[in-house]
Order: C-alpha cells, then sequence, then structure tokens
C-alpha cells in the first residue's frame, strides 16, 4: 500500500475536499468527543460515533481485507459491534447486515494466527461483539461475543446509530465491475454504514460524461475513492477537482476525444497570405469555420466541432530584435477571437512557430489566452531553426525533450487552473523533424495530443507522408490531415479526407 504526503486538497472555487482513503492512518482524534456529523456521545457503550475525515491523500491498494480494515478507521471512531465476513460467508449478506445496522464490515484475516491489525481495530472501535457470517477462526473473537449474523433468529446487540444526516456531506466512488465489487465491497458497504453516498465509476477519470455530474453535485463534500484502478493519487485528485470545477469545452464536456471531431480554419488573424483564417474578419471566419464543420458532418458519427488554428508566433526572414526569426502576434490582437470563438462553440489552437526560440518560452507568452477553456496548442517544427540555419534555406527540427518539456508545463497549467483538457498538435511531415519521437512524453491527462500530417502534394505523395508517419507512433497519439486549398493538386473532399484510415480526428484548411 502507498501512503501519500498530508495535507487536504482544496479546489479553490468548489470547495470540494478529495481525500483518498490513506492507507494506514487512523481518521480520528483521541481528543474529539464527536464525529464527523455530530454523532452520539461516547457515555453510552452502545453508541456507535463517526470519525471525522482524514486530511490527507492517500490510496487504498491493497485485497479486501486491508481495504475493509482502512474503511473501517476511516469512517469509524467508535463501534460497539462489527459484522466480519468469514471466509465461507455471504458477502451481500454480510454487507445488508453492516448497511441496516451501521457499523463496519471487517473481512477475518486469511492468517489467523497473526491477525494482529484485526484486533487492533477492534480495541480502538471498542467492539465486544462480532456479528459473523461464516466459520471464523476460535482465537479470532478472544474473549468477544461471537453471534451468527446469518441464523434467521440471530440475538443481534441493542446498537444505538450514529446521526447521520440526510446529506451526509460525504462520498465515495469506486471502479465498477465485477472483480473490483468483489474486492472492494466490505470497504464500500462501510463506508454506506456511514452514510457515504456511492457512485460507481466505469471509466477511472473523474472527467468523464457519466462520472463529471456526481463530483460537480458533491463539490462541497469530502470525497473518498476506494480500490484498484484509480492511477496515481496526485492524478486523481487533480482531474476530481477538476470535474468538480465545471468548465466545459465548446461542445461540453472536458475531454477532447473520442466524442468530437474537430475541423480548423488555419491562418493568422488579418493576414490573408499566411491562410484562409485571415482572409475575413473574426464573425465571417466563424461563420465560414462553421461551414466546413457541418460538410464534414454527414461523414461522422460524433460530433464534429468547428475550429481555428492560428499562428501566434508567426516565422520571419530577418532576426528581428532578439535574433530568434520569429515574431510574436500581440495577446491583445489574438484574445477577441478566442473571446468570439468561446461564445459560438468554436475550438482555438495557437500555433507556434519558434525560430531559434524554443517552443516553451513562447508557449508561456500565451498563458492569459491558455486559461481559456477552448484554447488548445499546436508545435510547429518546420520553423524550429538551429543555431545557423535559416527560414527557407533549412527545414527546422526539434527534439521531443523540448517538447516534452512545453508538455510538462502545460499540462501543469492545465490542472492548476482545472481546465478541461487541451489539445496539443505536432505538426510533421518528414520524420526528422521530430528527434526521437519515440521518447515523447504522452502520459499526461490533461493533454489529447494529435500528429498533424502537414505535407502537400498529390494525393499520392499526401498518402506516403501519411502511412509514413504512422509508423511507430507512440501510443497516445492521434492523427489529424492538412487540406491545402492552393498546393493540393487536387484538395481533398470531405469524403475524401474522412475516408483516410484512421479517420482523421483534426483536419485544418491553409
Amino acid at each position: 500500500m502507498t501512503t501519500w504526503a498530508r495535507g487536504r486538497l482544496a479546489a479553490a472555487a468548489s470547495g470540494l475536499a478529495l481525500v483518498l482513503v490513506a492507507a494506514g492512518c487512523t481518521a480520528t482524534d483521541p481528543g474529539n468527543n464527536a464525529g464527523a456529523f455530530g454523532a452520539q456521545s461516547r457515555d453510552n457503550p452502545n453508541s456507535v460515533v463517526l470519525a471525522a475525515p482524514e486530511p490527507g491523500i492517500g490510496l487504498i491498494d491493497g485485497n479486501a481485507e486491508d481495504m475493509a480494515l482502512e474503511a473501517s478507521q476511516a469512517f469509524f471512531e467508535k463501534a460497539p459491534a462489527v459484522v466480519v465476513l468469514g471466509n465461507d460467508g455471504e458477502q451481500e449478506a454480510a454487507a445488508g447486515q453492516a448497511r441496516e445496522l451501521g457499523v463496519p464490515l471487517l473481512v477475518a484475516p486469511g492468517d489467523a494466527s497473526q491477525p494482529t491489525d484485526f484486533a487492533t481495530e477492534l480495541e480502538r472501535l471498542g467492539a465486544r461483539t462480532l456479528i459473523a457470517h461464516g466459520s471464523l477462526p476460535e482465537s479470532l473473537a478472544g474473549d468477544l461475543d461471537v453471534v451468527d449474523g446469518a441464523a434467521p433468529d440471530a440475538d443481534l446487540p441493542d446498537i444505538d446509530p450514529a446521526a447521520v444526516p440526510s446529506e451526509s456531506g460525504f462520498a465515495v466512488v469506486a471502479r465498477s465491475g465485477d472483480k473490483e465489487a468483489e474486492e472492494v465491497g466490505p470497504a464500500l458497504a462501510t463506508a454506506q454504514a456511514a452514510g457515504a453516498d456511492l457512485h460507481s465509476m466505469e471509466s477511472p477519470d473523474p472527467r468523464d460524461a457519466q462520472n463529471q455530474e456526481f463530483f460537480q453535485s458533491h463539490a462541497d463534500a469530502d470525497l473518498y475513492a476506494i480500490g484498484n484502478g484509480f492511477g496515481k493519487a496526485e492524478d486523481f485528485s487533480a482531474l476530481a477537482a477538476t470535474a468538480a470545477g465545471g468548465k466545459q469545452l465548446p461542445g461540453g464536456g472536458q475531454i477532447v476525444f473520442p466524442d468530437r471531431r474537430m475541423v480548423a480554419l488555419y491562418g493568422t488573424p488579418g493576414t490573408g497570405s499566411l491562410g484562409l483564417l485571415g482572409e475575413q474578419d473574426v464573425d465571417g471566419a466563424i461563420k465560414l469555420a462553421k461551414k466546413y464543420a457541418a460538410k464534414y458532418q454527414p461523414h461522422s458519427k460524433e460530433k464534429v466541432q468547428p475550429a481555428f488554428e492560428i499562428i501566434a508566433t508567426v516565422a520571419s526572414a530577418s532576426a528581428g530584435k532578439d535574433g530568434n526569426y520569429s515574431s510574436y502576434v500581440p495577446v491583445e490582437k489574438i484574445e477577441p477571437w478566442v473571446k468570439a470563438a468561446q461564445r459560438e462553440g468554436v475550438y482555438v489552437v495557437l500555433d507556434l512557430q519558434p525560430g531559434r526560440n524554443d517552443f516553451l518560452t513562447q508557449a508561456k507568452h500565451y498563458e492569459k489566452l491558455l486559461s481559456y477553456p477552448n484554447v488548445g496548442i499546436a508545435y510547429d517544427p518546420e520553423w524550429r531553426l538551429k543555431p545557423g540555419q535559416r527560414h527557407m534555406v533549412q527545414i527546422g527540427s526539434v527534439d521531443a525533450a523540448e517538447l516534452n518539456r512545453a508538455n510538462a508545463w502545460l499540462a501543469e497549467f492545465t490542472r492548476k487552473h482545472r481546465l478541461p483538457q487541451k489539445v496539443v498538435i505536432l505538426h510533421q511531415f518528414s520524420l526528422s523533424m521530430i528527434r526521437d519521437r519515440s521518447t515523447l512524453d504522452t502520459s499526461h491527462p490533461e493533454l489529447a495530443m494529435v500528429l498533424h500530417a502537414d505535407g502537400h502534394g498529390t494525393p499520392g505523395m499526401k498518402m506516403e507522408t501519411w502511412k509514413h508517419l504512422r509508423r511507430d507512433l507512440p501510443d497516445g497519439i492521434r492523427m489529424a490531415w492538412k487540406n491545402f486549398i492552393d498546393e493540393d493538386t487536387p484538395t481533398f473532399t470531405p469524403e475524401q479526407t474522412y475516408d483516410i484510415d484512421p479517420k482523421p480526428w483534426f483536419v485544418s484548411y491553409q
């Protein structure tokens, strides 16, 4: 089991406190006479007292026995009796009885000769009765009373339950599926006995459409995740905070793919020579982008979303004052386009042509724009020069390590601001443009990475480039396609573009 650093995680705007049940920690203060919800006094020996939420971040990744113990520690401060599941006991019946009585459900230790943790927990709870489901080793009970909980006429102890309000103040999530339910079932029953709301997650990502509503509706609750399959505690905590915050992509949701595809106009505002986008004002560009997306919709079962790919830094023939052969389009010139696009459900990708600068430096220049939920980024290595190189003389290139640094920063930025997933486009038309491509880090859940086949020419030439770029493409990167209106001979139709295998997730027009 892994224990993570102490410290409550709070979502700034929503107030979400995410607590993954911490292995090996007891969620109780010996000096505190009340549990999380104002439970009964300790003075009543038959009283159940709930535990205050543990201000820690952790993850239970053990077996059913371990998880049941940790759930008991997390949710109960005192219980005069516990339900115990033996090896041959009926788990469903035991869980139902624990929920009905409002007491923990523990699992009998597999090694009955060394029940140290089990005995320690019984002592901590002040339990005097074991309600057994299935046979228990004689050494397990010691001098405690044992009741056969499965018997129809079971003589159950008179238990004074904890005072749990209708809105309990904490919630529990667990992975769905038979295997997870079998392993996690006792711990979940203990959580529900303490009054937790339960949500079963088919996908481990809180931002998934079927999960997001639960996290938003429990934004002010103490939230626990129980079981295996949630990934790293730090990642899950951040994604849960993003889900609870509720910021949405254009068209809804917080995960870019696979529920949408995008069709974009490429270029720079006010500059028609750099692409289709700049040939009209923002209102005209939005109208045209929607028109292009509509042409693709009949050929896609996914929603086709209009988009802009705005060249934010422009490769230049002259070195400029900083000697980097790249100029920044002012933020204040691009921001009105971003705002208008947001209002109209259009996604925006900021394209970087850095010259002798690096991608991370240029990306940071546009922090203000990247803070919008409808803005992603594109790296264009063709325009990334080494010392001594010039545009249009050499084709630029970049090391995967530089892209990894930029993506690590963007992922952390996205996480910090609790933004939905961001599109990250890698432009490429030859393998030499991205050196050591196999080492690209595709592990950031905050980023939706796309490789853009950026070549022009005849259909045969473009398809050869497509096949070449797909070879040995790292997992976690989808494919994108560019249609050149003037340079392609001829330009693919929407139907032809979506007939490419695999169907492109992002298409841009230049």
